[in-house]
C-alpha cells in the first residue's frame, strides 16, 4: 500500500547487500561503513556476524578498526575524501556538524565540505 501511494524513498537508503530498503529511522536501522562509505543494514549485518564475520566489513571484508578513539575510522574516512568520494565528503561533512568520529563541532567546515 505504501509503495502505491506516490511516495518515492531515496536511492541512498538502500542496504549495499540486500538492495531493500532500511527501515526508518535509517541510522538506528543500518551502518554506513567508513572503509568503504556502503550502507549495509542491520539484517546483513547480522548475517555476515552468524557467519563469522566480526572484524571485517561485510561489504567489502576490510577489517574493521576497534572503536578505540585512535583516529583509524576518521583516517579511513579521510583516505576516500582524498579520492574525492562524494558520499566520504557529505559523511565527513556530517562527522564535523554533529561531532562524531571525535571531531569538534564546526559548522564552517561542514559546510565547506558539503558545497565542495
Amino acid at each position: 500500500r505504501l509503495m502505491s501511494s506516490g511516495h518515492e524513498r531515496a536511492e541512498g537508503d538502500m542496504c549495499s547487500i540486500c538492495y531493500l530498503y532500511v527501515g526508518l529511522p535509517v541510522e538506528k536501522n543500518a551502518k554506513t561503513n567508513a572503509c568503504c562509505m556502503k550502507m549495509v543494514c542491520n539484517g546483513c549485518l547480522l548475517a555476515a556476524y552468524r557467519r563469522g564475520m566480526y572484524n571485517s566489513c561485510p561489504f567489502c571484508r576490510t577489517p574493521i578498526p576497534a572503536d578505540d578513539g585512535d583516529g583509524s575510522e576518521l583516517s579511513m574516512v579521510q583516505k576516500r575524501v582524498d579520492k574525492k568520494d562524494a558520499e566520504a565528503i557529505s559523511f565527513l561533512g556530517s562527522s564535523y556538524f554533529h561531532g562524531n568520529l571525535g571531531l569538534a563541532k564546526d559548522a564552517s567546515r561542514a559546510i565547506e565540505l558539503w558545497t565542495e
